[in-house]
């Protein structure tokens, strides 16, 4: 490799276990989880905060472009870079080393560092009767606190609304080209990023004088928002101006160290009915009636389309079962083992690059579903299911409503026992990644073929899915529909024929979406795949003037200084 003064810097400063120069090593940092892959000079693994801090000023003095990769969960590709038509080197920072996890107010706060995953802070929370803003869904493939704050994750849990905080501690580059790093987490740390870094990771520190400081930590306005089911407008979307501050919503256009954040009490007992029926207007009905009965709002109400049901069988059997043996906080090691194992792979000229993934594939196709019969039977007599968890305290009441509006008709719901609960939750988060382990095994770039749909629809809407144009659907491939039903926040996966312009087809539906009154994305953020609002593209340009972090999100320009 040609002699490069960042690389002499980084080497300078870090360990060689910490500077990732060949392919096949940042091969896993360059590649999205769903789409978004690109290239990079180095990838870097700072393993504290001020070496972070030091990275960041060596990036800054030698002008390259930064992008901040926690997990590199994203399903939009916002967190890789994305083709390779920069103006300027790219190095990507990896700050899944920095660990770090502090509980504050009797466990009822917290102060979590850039590697802490969603599952770190939940099994942490457990002994406490504790949970923090999002369980299970992402949670399943390591996703990061800090990386849903950045993104304004919604998450599946009805009453907390989008993650969000307005506490947090971060570095920005201002108009000058300057590197500044910015303490709102509410506590006295110190004046020089030494003092701050060293006082937070070893907990120096009194929250005692910061207890009226001002500012929420999360979004405690979105129930009543749900509730208001005549509105035409979504409930939640990125972009809303509403949940925009700082790092929340920042989509990697901050360095983030720290973000402050609430926890909340586990529901001591849950009950879940699953509900099934073959009118989705039906269900529309179904979700206004409750919402405006309800005495307290579910903790889920999750929606899955029959077809995705069947592929999520077919496809990602493993992952559920794997979710059901291992559990989630596993997932992401397995991970790293099968991408090892897909580089072995590729350096046997005689088998082709995917030889692991259809070994799972046939895994799923010999084994049985492993889904309870009564799920199953449910699968096959309704076109739409939908799970709603509520403390059991509210069962008798959510049995009654259900009793009321379906006029004693139980054949539509049943109440599941602790295994059926268990196993249909597990069935709707391997969802979202049936269509891409169904390409994986058959060597489709998803990039190509494709196009995926995060949309928030109108409190008021009277439609949930998505119904294309002939001339469209004729296009599609396979489809997969899922969602939080009670936020109207639904995702959509079309696996196009081979041949079919993705660009144009996914234009076509925007169009469609636009006139439905509907915003997106809803919660994956913008990443690489939607075009970021006049709004929102203003506000990155203020957290980021000279466009430094993660340029083109939002399918803005990649240039210095945006031009």
């Amino acid at each position: 490799m040609q002699e490069n003064p960042v690389i002499d810097a980084f080497q300078d400063l870090l360990k060689p276990r910490q500077i990732l120069l060949k392919e096949s090593a940042k091969a896993p940092y360059l590649k999205g989880f769903r789409i978004g892959k690109g290239d990079a000079i180095a990838v870097v693994i700072p393993e504290t905060l001020l070496e972070l801090w030091k990275v960041l000023e060596i990036c800054v003095q030698h002008d390259v472009i930064m992008i901040l990769q926690a997990s590199n969960t994203s399903v939009t590709g916002g967190a890789t870079p994305d083709s390779n038509n920069y103006d300027r080197d790219v190095v990507v920072i990896s700050t899944s080393k920095l660990k770090g996890l502090q509980l504050l107010e009797q466990a009822t706060q917290l102060i979590a560092f850039p590697g802490t995953t969603l599952t770190e802070l939940e099994n942490a929370l457990k002994p406490y009767g504790r949970e923090p803003h999002s369980v299970i869904g992402s949670s399943c493939i390591g996703a990061s606190v800090i990386g849903g704050v950045c993104n304004n994750s919604g998450g599946s849990l009805i009453q907390r609304g989008p993650a969000y905080t307005e506490k947090s501690l971060f570095a920005r580059i201002d108009e000058n080209g300057s590197l500044i790093l910015v303490n709102h987490l509410g506590i006295d740390l110190g004046a020089t990023p030494e003092e701050i870094f060293q006082n937070l990771e070893q907990k120096n520190y009194l929250t005692a004088h910061s207890q009226h400081w001002e500012g929420r930590i999360w979004a405690d306005d979105y129930a009543a928002t749900l509730r208001d089911t005549t509105s035409a407008m979504p409930t939640r979307y990125n972009g809303n101006p509403e949940y925009l501050h700082d790092s929340a919503g920042c989509s990697g256009k901050l360095a983030v160290f720290a973000v402050r954040l609430p926890t909340f009490a586990a529901a001591a007992e849950a009950s879940t009915y699953l509900i099934g029926s073959n009118d989705e207007l039906q269900f529309i009905q179904l979700r206004k009636y409750l919402l405006e009965h309800l005495s307290e709002l579910p903790i889920q109400a999750e929606y899955i389309h029959k077809n995705a049901f069947e592929m999520t069988q077919r496809y990602a059997k493993h992952m559920y079962k794997a979710i059901d043996i291992w559990g989630a906080e596993k997932i992401p090691n397995l991970f790293a083992f099968k991408s090892k194992i897909d580089q072995f792979f590729k350096q046997v000229p005689f088998l082709p690059n995917n030889t692991a993934d259809r070994c799972i594939q046939l895994f799923n196709r010999l084994s049985p579903s492993w889904i309870e019969p009564r799920i199953q039977e449910f699968h096959q007599k309704y076109q739409h299911l939908l799970m709603i968890k509520i403390d059991a305290q509210q069962k008798d009441e959510l049995q009654k409503l259900l009793n009321d509006f379906f006029s004693g008709k139980k054949a539509h719901f049943f109440l599941c026992n602790k295994k059926e609960e268990k196993n249909v939750f597990l069935i709707r988060f391997a969802v979202g990644g049936c269509v891409v382990y169904y390409c994986e095994s058959r060597s489709i770039d998803p990039n190509q073929r494709l196009v995926s749909f995060d949309v928030a629809f109108r409190r008021n809407d009277q439609q949930w899915l998505i119904r294309l144009p002939e001339h469209l659907q004729k296009q599609v491939m396979m489809e997969s529909c899922c969602g939080h039903f009670f936020c109207l926040v639904s995702h959509q996966d079309y696996l196009l024929k081979d041949g079919v312009d993705a660009k144009q087809f996914k234009n076509e539906v925007l169009s469609y979406l636009k006139a439905r009154g509907a915003k997106y994305p809803a919660e994956h953020n913008v990443g690489h795949l939607y075009q970021a609002s006049p709004t929102y593209q203003a506000h990155l340009r203020q957290l980021d003037p000279t466009n430094s972090f993660n340029p083109g999100i939002g399918k803005t320009s990649k240039a210095k200084h945006w031009h």
